[in-house]
């Protein structure tokens, strides 16, 4: 039985990372409509106290969710530099940057993560208000 080749395997990672990302954007959206219909509720000064409620509770999860979001990327910038330098330096350069893509993705994938639970952060704040 014939090995897979690594350059294939490290380009269905990426295309996985690639999926998620995708369904992560879906979900966000979902969310935002979410809060956009709070928004108008507030507007209207209309809101319940099981809203405020959820906007309270949801901003708390997400404030941590953030921090910890911060911390993962602050965790992960050295490792990846440490992946890249050792990707580059023990193989040949076209072989390295087909591995560096799945570093690429994953990094991109963890900087919408923190880009969306910042958003979600200042909404749920303003909402808060």
């Amino acid at each position: 039985m014939g090995q897979l080749p690594l350059e294939l395997i490290s380009n269905i990672i990426s295309m996985v990372i690639l999926i998620m990302i995708f369904v992560k954007y879906y979900q966000y959206k979902k969310k935002l409509e979410v809060l956009k219909g709070l928004d108008e509720l507030k507007e209207q000064k209309k809101l319940s106290q099981e809203d405020k409620t959820f906007i309270s509770s949801n901003l708390k999860d997400y404030q941590n969710l953030l921090a910890r979001d911060e911390q993962r990327v602050k965790l992960t910038y050295p490792v990846f530099i440490l992946i890249a330098g050792i990707l580059l330096a023990f193989l040949e350069f076209k072989e390295a940057m087909i591995h560096l893509n799945v570093l690429v993705v994953a990094f991109i994938f963890m900087q919408v993560n923190k880009i969306h639970n910042r958003n979600f952060v200042n909404l749920l704040t303003e909402l808060n208000k």
